[in-house]
């Protein structure tokens, strides 16, 4: 008998020695889609964004879709609109000053929605909005700093909880110190 053996073995081919087998990718996917749909109602097409975005900006689609198509890709049938579209101009005014604003928006909304939970990813996406919203009355050169410094709390807020697990939090606080600071955070 092997002394690090690390499962039990294999009834018939199959599961995990207790009957129950491992889920599959597709039913991974499926329990995450589900859970996301739950923590995010709301309508969430390429319509909706387009008459959310009319409301917030007088820019026409084409040009907003053109210009946003990246975060668009990844918000669109997953975040409803009236939540994703502040998120998108909360992540254009936070990462403003960054050296590759459009990357820097674009990585760290692919680390909130495919490397956190939804429960998390929702946390971070509705600070976006919220501080987008309440930075939008104010000034236009101030309106940055509001947005990183209501970011920033809910990243701290994240912190202690299985969401760093990933290193995604860690690594947004790094993106936003670089915008913000010009240099990345070195902790932990």
């Amino acid at each position: 008998m092997p002394i690090f053996r690390r499962s039990q073995p294999h009834h018939n081919g199959h599961g995990n020695g207790n009957g129950a087998s491992a889920p599959t990718t597709a039913e991974l996917r499926a329990r995450r889609e589900e859970e996301w749909g739950r923590l995010f109602p709301g309508p969430g097409d390429e319509e909706d964004y387009r008459r959310a975005f009319l409301r917030f900006s007088p820019l026409y689609w084409d040009i907003v879709q053109s210009t946003q198509q990246q975060l668009l890709q990844v918000l669109l049938y997953r975040v409803p609109a009236e939540l994703g579209v502040p998120a998108i101009f909360g992540l254009s005014v936070l990462f403003g000053r960054h050296g590759r604003p459009d990357d820097a928006a674009r990585a760290t909304l692919a680390m909130i929605v495919n490397e956190l939970s939804a429960a998390h990813a929702r946390a971070l996406i509705v600070a976006l909005a919220d501080a987008w919203e309440n930075a939008e009355r104010r000034a236009y050169e101030e309106r940055g700093r509001l947005v990183a410094d209501e970011f920033r709390r809910a990243l701290r807020r994240l912190e202690g909880t299985t969401a760093d697990a990933t290193g995604a939090v860690l690594a947004i606080e790094d993106q936003v110190a670089l915008a913000w600071d010009g240099v990345r955070e070195r902790r932990r």
